[in-house]
């Protein structure tokens, strides 16, 4: 008998496979229980509907792995494991990109790209108030979504070293140049 978590691998990689010639919102939990070899209780069991499984195959393939080693000093090895995930997984991820589950994607990536900017902020300095490194996180990590759907909506046309490239030009530098404005105007 299989475990909880071998049973939700079985259904993410099966999804995985549909999802490489036919959009997700093709796909019935019937057809994708059929395919595990699972009963739809099954399913139902480990998840309210194929969104919650698309968010946790997203999570299971990358979000763990970019969330480990958080006090890291550069992003960008973050940035590149979730672009090459992407662009490994090319159907997989336009198929999720032009679903009715698009925000679940923009939601994953929403918080992977505020987890590889929250170490940068720290690490200029671990004093950064809450609420300022929340908003730096937000910022950034917006700016970072807003160029990897754009990305996905051009079909990965752009080489993936021109995104890091882009990033790289915009967070270097700005973020320390932020928050030390923010230390200097909180001592005057």
């Amino acid at each position: 008998m299989a475990t909880s978590d071998q049973t939700k691998m079985q259904l993410a990689t099966t999804l995985k496979q549909l999802m490489q010639h036919k959009p997700l919102d093709r796909i019935t939990i019937a057809e994708l229980s059929a395919a595990t070899h699972v009963n739809r209780n099954t399913f139902y069991y480990h998840f309210e509907d194929i969104y919650g499984l698309l968010k946790w195959t997203l999570d299971a393939d990358i979000g763990r792995k970019v969330m480990q080693n958080l006090g890291a000093a550069t992003w960008e090895t973050k940035y590149r494991l979730v672009l090459d995930y992407i662009l490994a997984n090319q159907a997989f991820c336009l198929n999720a990109f032009n679903s009715v589950g698009r925000d679940m994607l923009e939601e994953f990536l929403f918080q992977s790209a505020t987890d590889m900017v929250k170490p940068v902020v720290l690490d200029i300095d671990p004093t950064t108030p809450p609420k300022m490194v929340a908003d730096i996180c937000n910022f950034y990590g917006a700016a970072i979504v807003g160029q990897v759907l754009l990305w996905l909506s051009q079909s990965l046309q752009e080489p993936e070293a021109d995104l890091i490239k882009r990033a790289d030009l915009m967070l270097n530098g700005s973020i320390a140049f932020i928050v030390h404005k923010q230390a200097h105007n909180k001592r005057t």
